[in-house]
């Protein structure tokens, strides 16, 4: 790494000082695995955190229990970090290199979202202790976003205020190669449930037929749009894709279910594709609940637009990246991959981990999984870093699900954390130390936004759909899932 000026080499000292509460504080996430809309303890653990450190908290914003913002300063530009903090359901593994599900179907990780919120309430906090040691003016915001993987949070607080002012805004994610995002960024996301209610004036006999049940509806849905998937080009386009499942099917036993709900999300390159994928869905809908001869009800549960790329950050993150480097991986980190690729019967690897750093232009091609990040895009002009911890790549195997939830609960983790956290305080500085950068960072994210603006796709009124039956936790994270063991 070259000579940094004091400010950056204090927020490294700084990060370095508290590495040990940063993996520790990851760790307990990893163990809690709340799902998304679910994240009681995490949330609070992060939020508490931030305060301790000085920020203003707030917590429960935009009508989620487990949103948060959290601000400090009072001069100079405003700076934004974001924090994930949401594990998925039927990820569950031990930080062991074996298959080893902690809790049978329960959630767990595989793309770290357990050390991401950590990493960006660490990289803000060291950039507050940079600006107390050298008198740089700024302000510094940091929000809580559940639920990425619903794509719920962000499109909610966005709307509802909470994105904007901020001057600039640092984002990363864990996995995907190590790099920066250029001109390609996630795509659209949009999901909505719908459902399916027996009319009770008309519950009964009709004829020749007994009235099917709103579970029969729900059934039909999934038969109409599965048959549409391969006649719908907007969905075919590049990588779109969409997917389905029954919330609740009346959980009836002994009569014709008189309720039903089915998920549908689907991801996109365009809105326009986004829009056309939608209304067949929504038509698929109408005539299931026409045959079914119930009553249906669409809800939105989000919707997400495209991102709007931004070269002046993206250079400023990119050179950071390279003066930082990829993970520092110790020799236990790489001993236990080594364990892993044993279990899967691969032959141990000098260097088990992937450390290529990517450039921009080179890391995703058209393709890009769908994300809510984007909402932070037509804000303020963002940066995506990306920061490996995969595996080394062995010819003819595919590493398994269970692999990648191991590696969140360890080393492996913990140093590709501090990466992050590294690249994103340091470029926090440099838009501090030179205030060029963010002036034309803005000037440029004026000119993109003018030339291809796209308006929230959230309205007013519309409520997050906490109160929905997503999966959970029964009682404390750990002790009950949802879903009983299975034989």
């Amino acid at each position: 790494m070259t000579r940094l000026t004091k400010e950056k080499q204090s927020t490294l000292d700084w990060l370095e000082e508290n590495s040990a509460e940063m993996y520790g504080m990851s760790d307990t996430i990893f163990k809690w695995a709340e799902p998304g809309l679910r994240e009681y303890r995490s949330s609070r653990l992060l939020a508490e955190y931030m305060e301790g450190n000085g920020f203003t908290v707030e917590t429960g914003v935009a009508d989620m229990p487990t949103a948060f913002t959290c601000t400090w300063g009072d001069g100079g530009p405003v700076i934004g970090f974001f924090a994930e903090y949401d594990a998925t359901p039927g990820h569950s593994q031990r930080p062991v290199p074996y298959m080893e599900p902690d809790v049978p179907h329960g959630p767990g990780f595989t793309d770290a979202h357990n050390m991401l919120g950590v990493a960006g309430c660490f990289a803000a906090v060291a950039l507050r202790d940079a600006s107390l040691e050298h008198g740089l003016p700024v302000r510094i915001r940091l929000l809580g976003t559940p639920a990425e993987k619903l794509c719920v949070g962000k499109p909610y607080m966005a709307r509802d205020g909470f994105f904007d002012g901020m001057d600039a805004l640092l984002a990363w994610h864990p996995g995907g190669p190590t790099t920066v995002l250029g001109e390609v960024w996630p795509r659209t996301y949009k999901s909505m449930v719908f459902t399916f209610k027996v009319d009770a004036a008309a519950e009964g006999q009709s004829g020749a037929v007994t009235y099917p049940g709103a579970l029969d509806a729900a059934v039909l849905m999934y038969n109409n749009v599965n048959m549409m998937k391969e006649h719908m080009p907007a969905l075919m386009r590049r990588g779109g894709s969409i997917n389905e499942f029954i919330m609740t099917g009346g959980q009836c036993t002994v009569a014709n279910p008189v309720l039903s709900q089915i998920v549908y999300a689907w991801r996109n390159s365009s809105l326009a594709d986004q829009e056309a994928v939608g209304s067949v869905v929504e038509r698929c809908a109408r005539g299931a609940a026409l045959v079914a001869d119930c009553l249906m009800e669409p809800r939105v549960i989000t919707a997400v637009r495209t991102g709007l790329p931004n070269t002046v950050m993206k250079d400023v993150v990119w050179r950071h990246l390279n003066e930082v480097g990829p993970p520092a991986y110790t020799e236990e980190d790489k001993e236990f991959a080594r364990a892993i690729q044993c279990t899967m019967g691969v032959n141990p690897m000098e260097e088990p981990l992937y450390t290529e750093v990517v450039p921009p232009e080179k890391a995703y091609g058209d393709f890009h999984p769908a994300d809510d990040v984007n909402e932070f895009t037509w804000h303020c002009p963002t940066a995506r870093l990306y920061v490996s911890k995969a595996l080394a790549p062995a010819p003819g195997v595919r590493y398994p699900r269970w692999a990648s939830s191991a590696l969140c609960g360890v080393g492996v983790t913990h140093r590709m954390g501090v990466c992050a956290a590294q690249v994103l305080s340091l470029s926090a500085v440099e838009l501090l130390l030179k205030p060029t950068l963010l002036k034309e960072a803005k000037t440029e994210f004026r000119e993109r936004k003018r030339r291809h603006d796209e308006k929230p796709l959230l309205p007013m009124g519309l409520k997050p759909p906490t109160e929905l039956r997503w999966p959970e936790w029964v009682s404390r994270p750990g002790e009950e899932w949802w879903i009983p063991p299975t034989r």
